[in-house]
């Protein structure tokens, strides 16, 4: 009797588990998705600048007022390099004497005491003067200081002061509030862009987004690329260190229920429906939203996939779609 009943659940055990098993399945869709990356960034003051002299020069005179509030690109600095200074002065002369000879020669060619070709020499001479005046004059202008930015000016060396290279000149302090610089490493810096969205880590996504408003165009001594960040809409101090989430361009990809994606030994993959079989397809992740996940692997848009009692199947499992 015991052999009978045992033989009998057997029996219905194979029956069991020779049925198709009832999933559901879905179709696979193709989406976009913002690549999001994590970052420490520093909190900084306002903007600070101190621009330095790049040779000997002479301070001349402030072009504005100290404490005076200026826009970007308003020039804030005059430097008058002491050795071009001077040949800029000696050309003056130079440019000046070669023009009264040339006048003088002109009204006394036209007395005839000296020749017309005479007259158009000086007048030669006297252009080469002013061209080379005008040339070093463009180099004199080269140590004019425009403001980087908005803010408040500040000068560290009086008018006619003599200023070593590397000397401090001008200050300016920026008119923005506090902002934030991330040290990014260069593959995370070639997915970001100007106007990204940014939040802090652990905020949530109803927390107000700022975003990267500069980006460095080098790299520093570690090989890291810095990104300026504002408008996170919280009380921040100097020297705060925050955790941040920056979200790069969007990118298109095949997404997925999450509960269509099994992870088994460290390996991702799903299971699409062919021919009532199970087949597990391996994937690589590459987003993973609240509800759908971004894969990239041999999944084609409109695969029927399954997204249900995934953890019982194996390649080959036989199924029954249950809508």
């Amino acid at each position: 009797m015991r052999r009978a009943v045992w033989g009998l659940l057997f029996v219905s055990g194979l029956a069991w588990a020779a049925a198709p098993l009832p999933v559901h399945v879905t179709r696979a869709a193709r989406g976009t998705y913002r690549p999001a990356f994590p970052a420490f960034a520093r909190v900084h003051g306002p903007e600070q600048a101190t621009v330095q002299a790049p040779y000997e020069a002479v301070m001349g005179p402030l072009p504005v007022a100290p404490g005076s509030l200026v826009g970007a690109g308003v020039i804030i600095a005059r430097l008058l390099p002491m050795s071009l200074a001077a040949t800029v002065r000696a050309l003056q002369a130079q440019a000046l004497a070669a023009r009264t000879a040339y006048e003088q020669a002109q009204v006394l060619a036209r007395q005839g005491l000296v020749t017309p070709a005479h007259a158009r020499l000086l007048r030669a001479r006297w252009q080469t003067d002013v061209a080379s005046l005008r040339a070093q004059g463009a180099r004199l202008a080269r140590g004019v200081v425009r403001a980087p930015f908005a803010g408040t000016v500040r000068y560290l060396a009086a008018p006619g002061a003599r200023l070593d290279r590397g000397a401090a000149v001008v200050a300016i302090g920026g008119a923005q509030g506090a902002y934030e610089t991330c040290a990014l490493t260069a593959g995370e810096a070639d997915r970001l862009y100007v106007g990204a969205r940014v939040r802090i880590a652990g905020g949530g996504a109803s927390q107000p987004a700022g975003h990267v408003y500069a980006v460095a165009a080098r790299a520093d001594r570690l090989g890291l690329v810095r990104a300026y960040v504002r408008g996170l809409h919280k009380p921040l101090r100097p020297g705060q260190v925050l955790r941040l989430v920056l979200f790069g361009h969007r990118r298109p990809a095949i997404a997925v229920p999450r509960s269509a994606l099994m992870v088994r030994h460290g390996r991702a993959r799903l299971y699409v429906l062919r021919q009532g079989r199970a087949h597990a397809v391996p994937v690589k992740v590459i987003h993973m939203g609240l509800r759908r996940v971004f894969v990239a692997g041999p999944v084609a848009r409109g695969a029927w996939v399954i997204d249900s009692k995934v953890a019982r199947l194996r390649d080959g499992t036989a199924v029954r779609a249950v809508r």
